[in-house]
């Protein structure tokens, strides 16, 4: 269901959230409620509040600390993608610098390699895969600066900064690449479902005699950690899911320079 999620509003995607964390804890308290009742369970309200504020606490902290982990490597592969999108304007005007014979050849490849990341790498990263096509745009950018013969001392310099430029790009497109690598590990997921079913199961544990009170509480908690959860999957990938991010710097570039002349 996550994977298909990807192609979801966000409406979508809330209403799913809150059906799929209500339903279950509104199932699991009619169950209790049928075997206990609230009277029933009130002797033991000390020490099932206790452990729940406990393992609350426990939970909660490391809930936290795992989303905003993720927050922070998403927004920083926002940065990454953005300065990509710089430095290819920058290769751009650096360009008009170089030998007039080598310009539009220079600017017709970084305009190719802007193509190929918004329409086919931007996509395949949603999977975690490199775009073959976007890797054969980059080594044409290489090639269309391999040829560059400056012939005076500020050309030189140009070809210079513009060689750092592009070892720059280069760089960042590898680290944005690597960031569709999702991090959250396995053991990791464990740990956050066992905390979230025991958080919720220590809620079914208090005799709250009116029942309906007692089931919006249980599916508030419920919600808000599947909601958390959600998030923290979907920011892991940060080119697919819901919020994801969009190669705007790129398309700017496109709009800008729409051709090489």
């Amino acid at each position: 269901m996550l994977h298909y999620s990807e192609h979801w509003s966000t409406a979508m995607i809330l209403l799913a959230v809150v059906a799929f964390a209500a339903g279950p804890s509104a199932l699991g308290l009619l169950i209790v409620r049928r075997r206990w009742r609230a009277a029933d369970l009130h002797p033991g309200h000390d020490v099932v509040g206790f452990a729940f504020g406990v393992v609350g606490v426990i939970y909660g902290v490391m809930l936290g600390f795992v989303l905003s982990a993720i927050w922070g490597q998403y927004t920083h592969t926002d940065e990454i993608a953005t300065l990509e999108g710089v430095s290819l304007r920058n290769l751009h005007r650096n360009s008009y610098a170089l030998p007039a014979t080598n310009q539009v050849v220079i600017r017709a490849a970084l305009i190719a390699h802007a193509h190929a990341v918004v329409e086919d790498e931007w996509q395949t990263l949603r999977y975690c895969q490199e775009s073959q096509l976007a890797q054969n745009t980059m080594e044409r950018i290489w090639q269309s600066y391999y040829a560059v013969n400056p012939e005076t001392d500020a050309q030189k310099a140009w070809l210079a900064e513009s060689i750092h430029t592009l070892n720059e790009m280069a760089l960042l497109r590898r680290v944005r690449i690597l960031a569709a690598d999702q991090t959250v590990s396995g053991v990791m997921w464990v740990l956050l479902l066992f905390g979230a079913v025991a958080t919720c199961g220590f809620m079914h544990a208090f005799g709250v005699e009116r029942f309906r009170a007692h089931l919006l509480m249980t599916a508030t908690v419920a919600v808000l950690i599947l909601l958390i959860l959600y998030m923290i999957y979907a920011l892991d990938n940060p080119f697919g899911g819901e919020p994801h991010l969009t190669p705007e710097a790129f398309i700017r570039f496109l709009k800008a320079h729409p051709t090489p002349e």
